[in-house]
């Protein structure tokens, strides 16, 4: 999955990634990127389609299922969408996520532009809340409640 990531995620030219290092281990990433840049293109899908299927192979329906439901939120005017933030499980609890976001949050707040992520997990949205996100709408897509949050520009 990390190969995949990296691949898929990273390899945007609008893609702006932050990593979390501790003791020389990869410990947390964040991925954004700047609207209208923020979904996949076509082209892009189609780019990385091979990457996908050697990654999540017969979970590609369910990957793509979720992708388009999420995108179907993504709001159409100027933000940062935020995320994916990951954090190893050892690492979690220890204020990485915390740092990470901060960090990205920095960066977008010194362009007074507004930031959107989405939460599927409890704690998540409400570090994110901490951060100044509002949830703004919510759907429970293939049994997972997903909030899809807005953070004004500052």
């Amino acid at each position: 999955m990390e190969h995949g990531t990296r691949n898929i995620k990273l390899a945007s030219r609008h893609s702006y990634g932050l990593a979390a290092e501790r003791e020389g281990r990869l410990v947390g990433v964040l991925h954004a990127a700047e609207w209208p840049h923020c979904q996949m293109t076509l082209g892009e899908k189609l780019k990385s389609a091979p990457v996908m299927m050697r990654t999540i192979g017969r979970n590609m329906p369910r990957a793509l299922k979720i992708m388009s439901s999420r995108a179907k939120h993504e709001p159409r005017e100027p933000h940062w969408h935020v995320g994916p933030i990951a954090v190893h499980p050892d690492a979690q609890g220890h204020g990485v996520g915390t740092a990470l976001l901060r960090a990205v949050l920095e960066t977008i707040d010194e362009q007074r532009a507004a930031a959107f992520l989405q939460a599927d997990v409890d704690r998540n949205a409400v570090l994110y809340q901490r951060f100044g996100f509002e949830i703004v709408s919510q759907e429970t897509i293939l049994g997972i409640d997903t909030r899809f949050m807005w953070r004004a520009a500052r």
